[in-house]
């Protein structure tokens, strides 16, 4: 492999490969997933061996995080696979990271290279013997490497265009019609099978890694609505029945909110699809409401430009009140935890009332989350909700199983009585994980 370029998720090495050499610019760091690899110095014409390191172990770091040439050299002893960590992936958290960590971390680096180079010009037959054995892969520094192995499997995923679209449908509960879809990303890793979104989601989040997702979720959102919009034109055609504008909601992280440039993506991404602004809509978290003064200028020119905004998850977390009144949501998504408890907790029941009331003075609309039984959907419906969203009218589906429950529900000539999933059995294969984010 070549440390100038750019790697793939994995690297494999052929015993005695040089992996690196010391004083190079280092652009990678590697954690072993199997075989084992020697660190090394170069005195006098001889090797001496550093430390011998295997499965789990990290190396390469020091050069990738303070940018200097490498102090010493690394070599593979036998087969060896290794994930690649990119400069970016490190640079992130360093930067991200106290100015007092940053400043250990620079003091341990310059002590590490200074005794590098201090066995490099001292070693002799005669100089202590440095400890060969490996690393235990039980150190408490492995859930921090298998959440780097999962953020390079997520570059990688980026890169090959691993994720797959799926669509839950918001349903309007005096009318039982589909009004939308809300989009959720899944990914199915080839060496982890599917992948939690909470898992994937929130080690985006926590890197600049949502940004390019979030992207990829409103282009295939704006790309796969038009595919709706043409399914629902031909069943017009076909049966001359009239139609309200189909919507997508897309889930929006408080990173990219906080883009100079999001709302510039946002049209261009919409011009280039040629969707009305207002079949796109945009849910965003309270932490999204948290950054104050920003975040009301960001509300603000998103709703100019004729975006509907969503809050998502109320009612759980710190909600307050306050954000209600400084901010213009059009929306807002009541978290399913009050779904779940108002049948059986009445005073759950009583803040489900007050919250509604609530949101009918404001002029939002209400959405209700988490719907899964017939007597949820009575109550929320007889107590004035909008609209209703959870596995009572259907699961997250791919594209076709989302659009053939669509035409479906088009089809039918008057509101159905029951669940809208009790006869077609459209059902999804990929695991469930209800209230998932993106």
């Amino acid at each position: 492999m070549s440390e100038g370029k750019e790697s793939s998720l994995l690297v494999y090495f052929e015993p005695g490969e040089l992996i690196f050499a010391a004083d190079e610019e280092g652009h990678h760091a590697y954690i072993i997933e199997s075989g084992q690899v020697d660190i090394f110095v170069t005195t006098t014409g001889k090797d001496v061996s550093l430390k011998t390191l295997t499965q789990g172990d990290v190396f390469g770091e020091m050069a990738v995080i303070d940018a200097s040439p490498r102090s010493a050299s690394a070599r593979a002893l036998t087969e060896t696979c290794c994930v690649v960590i990119s400069r970016a992936q490190i640079s992130d958290r360093i930067d991200a990271s106290d100015p007092v960590v940053k400043l250990l971390v620079s003091r341990l680096l310059d002590h590490i290279r200074s005794l590098n180079t201090g066995v490099s010009q001292a070693a002799r037959p005669t100089a202590p013997e440095i400890s060969s054995e490996p690393s235990s892969p039980f150190l408490p520094h492995q859930p921090v490497l298998e959440k780097m192995r999962l953020e390079s499997e997520l570059l990688d995923a980026i890169a090959t265009d691993a994720f797959i679209p799926h669509y839950q449908p918001l349903v309007d509960l005096e009318t039982e019609e589909i009004l939308g879809f809300e989009f959720l990303i899944r990914w199915k890793s080839p060496t982890r099978g599917w992948v939690s979104p909470g898992l994937f989601i929130d080690t985006a989040e926590e890197t600049s890694l949502i940004r390019p997702i979030g992207q990829w979720v409103i282009e295939n959102a704006c790309a796969d609505l038009n595919r709706f919009n043409q399914a629902l034109s031909r069943s017009f055609v076909a049966s001359g029945k009239p139609r309200t504008p189909l919507f997508i909601s897309v889930n929006v992280s408080a990173r990219q909110f906080q883009a100079p440039q999001f709302n510039q993506e946002l049209l261009e991404i919409l011009q280039r699809h040629q969707i009305p602004h207002s079949q796109i809509k945009l849910e965003v978290t309270e932490r999204v409401l948290m950054e104050g003064a920003s975040a009301i200028n960001i509300i603000q020119q998103c709703r100019q430009l004729g975006f509907h905004l969503a809050l998502d998850d109320f009612g759980t977390g710190f909600s307050s009140l306050t954000y209600l009144a400084k901010f213009e949501i059009d929306s807002l998504k009541i978290d399913q935890y009050f779904v779940r408890q108002m049948l059986t907790h009445p005073r759950t029941l009583a803040l489900m009332k007050h919250i509604l009331a609530m949101t009918q003075d404001l002029g939002m609309v209400s959405v209700a989350e988490g719907v899964e039984t017939q007597q949820e959907f009575d109550i929320l419906r007889r107590l004035g909700c909008q609209i209703g969203q959870g596995y009572l009218f259907g699961k997250p589906l791919p594209f076709e199983s989302a659009k053939n429950l669509l035409l479906e529900n088009y089809r039918r000539p008057s509101a159905p009585t029951g669940p809208l999933l009790s006869s077609n059995g459209i059902e999804n294969s990929v695991p469930q994980q209800t209230g998932s984010r993106v």
